[in-house]
């Protein structure tokens, strides 16, 4: 209000809301005709005593009185909700370390986004009014910084009063004397202040700024030279023009604020003036032809009323009546006339515009407005205008855009929707535009690219971001982007590329990101936001859509930026066993520390669902590498038994006993054989085929195998008590597993030394053998609906040593040999590279060692049949095995790095019954021909051979 007025400011308690109409008489001479109703509502912050100050788009603000002075509050229109302004404090001023304030000029935006505030207080150790200007997105956020009008010498500043505030600067008054006051300019992005006086006035102040328009009032020089009567004043900074303005019949005139009328060159202010009965309000409309149209603000039962602020049609102020001071809000018609559209308008042509608003031309639209055509515009905005749409613009033709803004300091209010297709533009910026505003609580989809300079100040309290594929686009905001608690972010992701919002002053965020999440490959880190000053606040909310559930996001901020980090999380997934568990980490590790996951697995396996995942990482592990290790080291027991069971048999003498466990049976005191007649069998040879399996554990799945092979020997030396010979062989296996498939094919080469002795009874049998193992696997990748085949060859050995002693004993008619054996297998293998396509796997050479001990009995004998000697036989035996009986083989995914893992095969048994029950044939003293059931049996493991021996002599 004026200086003859009232000045307060505000804090918290209810408020009530009274309308009250009145019928206002219209004053003569350049007065509206005619009879205009008016609602004026009556807006109070508890029941001290309300004054409102400034108002702007939806924000009011004002202050209410406390003991010893006033606090600040700021009202907004949507919620109808009273905030404590700027910061609350305890004894209610609202205003850090000060006594009373009070704010004054609002800009468009929010708190929290890009509300600029200009306002006064007053603190113990100055008792004059201080200025201050509150920027909500100032780095490192909201921030308050005061505003004194530099001293000059000898003329020291009492009062700076700020009033109003539009684009880039301030205006206000400040005093050096009490009697008289200076107007000022005062530009933000430098901090400087300007006087701005009236030549030739006695004071001036500014109280309100729109455009390149100041108003206020000054005062003249009496006839005598002394201070005369007060002037409002419309100051043309462009033109550096003062025109004046007096109220019909005032002696005192004087403009409390300025706003655009909708159209350009046409402005409504507001008045204080006084005649001889007294102080009135009032609003003024001046056409674009200079036209004046003064409307009196008049309330029944008021005893004064002072007009404060206005935007567009809505005036502010204050009134007294009987029972105090309170705030008021009124709509006059008839004086703001934008541009409106409630209809549907089509730019088709090429380079044409649907709604075109020239400089200080406002545009509402509540309709639809789209832009086919190629470079077509839907809302042309311009200098100082406001484009404020509720309703739907959208941008479909090529290089199309859906609002334009053009000119200095043109502003868009969007609470409905702005869109904009692939290759067209949401929102844009002509090449002369500067410093435009855009306040989004609507929704803006489609590419953001406003470049009007470092001026620009855009505030996200809606959606803002693309609903179209085609991720990869760079929103760019040339100035400051302010994000609200009610803002959402959203950026496409699309493998390689994202979008991303490109601010080249400061970002201030809150509210949500929501990263948009479509098929197709995921990287490690993605730059959301990037600042050229700095990035303060953080987003509230991290809403990734579409993000796999085997992925986990985070954000990070450093180096003025916003990069959003993925971790997969395979891992995490409950209920895996080791294997799947150890591939999980190594999917894992891949993406978050490695190469990545090869490329034809990270798709279908990010679009998994988590019941599906361990079968598939079962398909991934090759276990089959580690269970082939299981079942050569089992299958080593053929080999020990070929040998051994040879040795048994050379003690013997045709017709003289059992082949199984004793070299002679027949001899009741176990006399040595009869080599004179009946020569022992030097050529050995075994045919053997064998079936059995590996149970799985829970962890490796079950194995099934197969072996077919052969075994042959000669006694090299054979003397009375020992002898020694050689053996060769050779063998197919097969190993399988059926989920997932899987396969193992084997042809191992052996050569085998042995050697036995007696000592009477007891028997001393020993042998060593080395199995060299071509293995051929191939195994099944079923995944995203396609299957691949992955194959390798590779090389491996198996080395054992064996022996076994045993005491043979005649026992009515048999033999009976009770016996023990060790063995010890070492089995290396050699390193390997699957061929095939994704999951192919690079296997690490491997180790393993396994102890067996045997305890165990034999019993033989020899039956006569027609000439031939048939000796039936039978062993059992307990097998204690130890040392690397869960076979483990370390690889990695070949197409990656950082993706090493180990996994386990089927386990092999610990504890294990053999059982070795077949007969031989003596079918002439130099030949005979055996046939055995070999079976090596425990609780998760089976083994059945079936053998077949020739042995003869020379």
């Amino acid at each position: 209000m004026s200086e003859f007025g009232v000045r307060g400011a505000g804090a918290p308690f209810s408020f009530g809301i009274v309308v009250i109409a009145c019928g206002l008489g219209l004053a003569p001479s350049r007065a509206v005709g005619g009879q205009l109703q008016l609602n004026f509502e009556t807006l109070d912050y508890g029941t001290t005593g309300t004054f409102i100050t400034g108002i702007r788009g939806e924000t009011i603000v004002g202050n209410y009185v406390i003991p010893g002075g006033t606090g600040g509050l700021l009202y907004t229109s949507e919620s109808g909700i009273w905030t404590p302004f700027p910061v609350a404090t305890a004894n209610g001023v609202n205003y850090p370390d000060s006594y009373s304030a009070s704010p004054y000029g609002p800009t468009f935006g929010s708190m929290d986004g890009i509300l600029r505030v200009v306002g006064v207080y007053k603190t113990g150790s100055s008792p004059y009014d201080l200025g201050y200007l509150y920027d909500g997105a100032a780095a490192p956020g909201a921030s308050l910084l005061t505003l004194i009008y530099p001293e000059k010498p000898g003329e020291p500043t009492l009062f700076t009063f700020p009033h109003s505030t539009f684009g880039n600067i301030a205006v206000g008054d400040y005093d050096t004397q009490l009697k008289t006051g200076n107007a000022f300019i005062y530009d933000i992005p430098t901090g400087t202040f300007s006087t701005n006086n009236k030549p030739g006035a006695v004071s001036t102040t500014a109280y309100g700024v729109y455009g390149d328009k100041i108003a206020g009032g000054y005062g003249a020089f009496g006839p005598d030279g002394e201070p005369g009567f007060e002037h409002g004043y419309i100051y043309d900074m462009k033109t550096d023009t003062w025109a004046t303005y007096d109220h019909p019949g005032a002696l005192f005139t004087h403009f409390e604020g300025i706003t655009g009328a909708g159209r350009g060159d046409e402005y409504n202010l507001v008045a204080d003036w006084i005649d001889g009965s007294g102080v009135h309000a009032a609003v003024l409309h001046v056409d674009a032809d200079g036209n004046e149209t003064w409307i009196p603000l008049e309330i029944d039962g008021a005893t004064t009323v002072s007009a404060n602020s206005i935007y567009q049609g809505t005036a502010v102020g204050v009134y007294t009546d009987a029972t105090g001071v309170h705030a008021y809000r009124v709509e006059i018609p008839g004086i703001y006339n934008p541009i409106t559209n409630d209809d549907t308008v089509i730019a088709g042509a090429p380079g044409s515009v649907a709604i075109v608003a020239g400089k200080g031309d406002d545009v509402v639209n509540n309709g639809k407005v789209r832009a086919t055509g190629t470079g077509a515009v839907g809302i042309h905005g311009d200098t100082y205008g406001v484009i404020n749409n509720a309703g739907k613009v959208v941008a479909t033709g090529k290089g199309a855009t859906a609002v334009e803004m053009n000119g200095a300091f043109g502003s868009l209010l969007n609470g409905g929707v702005v869109k904009a297709a692939k290759g067209a533009v949401a929102i844009g910026t002509g090449s002369g535009a500067t410093g435009s505003l855009v306040v989004n609580k609507g929704v803006i989809d489609g590419l953001v690219y406003v470049a009007a300079g470092p001026d620009v100040r855009f505030e996200n309290s809606g959606w803002l971001g693309i609903s179209h594929k085609g991720a990869g686009t760079k929103h760019l905001v040339s100035g400051t982007y302010a994000q609200t608690a009610d803002g959402t972010l959203a950026l496409r992701m699309g493998g390689n590329r994202n979008d991303k919002l490109k601010v080249l002053g400061a970002a201030r965020l809150d509210g949500a990101v929501a990263p948009i999440f479509a098929n197709g490959g995921f990287r490690r880190h993605y730059t959301l936001v990037k600042a050229g000053d700095e990035v303060t606040g953080t987003f509230a909310t991290l809403d990734a859509v579409g993000l796999p559930s085997f992925l986990v996001a985070s954000l990070d901020y450093a180096n003025s930026k916003v990069t959003l980090d993925l971790a997969a999380a395979f891992a995490g997934t409950t209920g895996l066993d080791h294997n799947q568990g150890a591939v999980a980490q190594a999917l894992d590790d891949a993406f978050n520390k490695g190469g990545g996951i090869p490329k034809g697995l990270e798709g279908a396996l990010f679009g998994l669902s988590d019941p599906d995942l361990p079968a598939v990482l079962d398909q991934l592990s090759g276990e089959i590498h580690a269970s082939t290790q299981a079942v050569l080291i089992g299958q080593s027991l053929f080999t020990r038994q070929a040998i051994l069971g040879h040795l048994r048999e050379g003690t013997r003498t045709p017709g003289g006993g059992s082949d199984l466990a004793i070299g002679y049976a027949g001899d009741p005191v176990l006399a040595p054989p009869d080599v004179s007649g009946n020569p022992r069998q030097p050529f050995w040879a075994q045919a053997i085929g064998s079936w059995g399996s590996i149970d799985g554990d829970g962890n490796a799945a079950t194995v099934d195998y197969s072996l077919g092979g052969v075994i042959a020997g000669v006694d090299l030396v054979d003397r009375d008590t020992w002898r020694a010979g050689l053996a060769f062989g050779y063998s197919q296996s097969s190993a399988d597993i059926n989920d997932p498939w899987s396969t193992a094919d084997t042809q191992t080469g052996t050569v085998a030394g042995y050697a036995d002795t007696s000592l009477g009874a007891w028997k001393l049998r020993a042998g060593a053998s080395y199995g060299f193992n071509a293995i051929d696997t191939r195994r099944s990748i079923s995944l995203g609906g396609s299957t691949s085949t992955l194959k390798a060859d590779y090389d491996a050995g198996t080395g054992q040593v064996f022996g076994e002693v045993g005491y043979q004993a005649a026992v009515a008619g048999a033999v009976f040999e009770p016996f023990a054996g060790l063995a010890w297998v070492h089995l290396a293998t050699e390193g390997f590279s699957e061929r095939g396509r994704a999951g192919a796997l690079d296997g690490s050479s491997s180790t393993a060692n396994v102890g067996y001990s045997t305890l165990g009995v034999r019993i033989a004998g020899d039956v006569d049949a027609g000439g031939m000697v048939f000796s039936p036989r039978l062993a059992v035996a307990w097998q204690y095995a130890f040392g690397d009986l869960t076979p483990e083989t370390a690889m990695a995914f070949a197409a990656t790095s950082g993706a090493g893992f180990t996994v386990a095969g089927a386990p092999i048994a610990e504890n294990a019954a053999l059982i070795d029950a077949g007969f031989d044939f003596t079918i002439t003293p130099k030949a005979r021909l055996g046939l055995s059931y070999v079976g090596q049996i425990s609780g998760s493991d089976y083994d059945s051979a079936v053998r077949g021996t020739l042995s003869w002599a020379f």
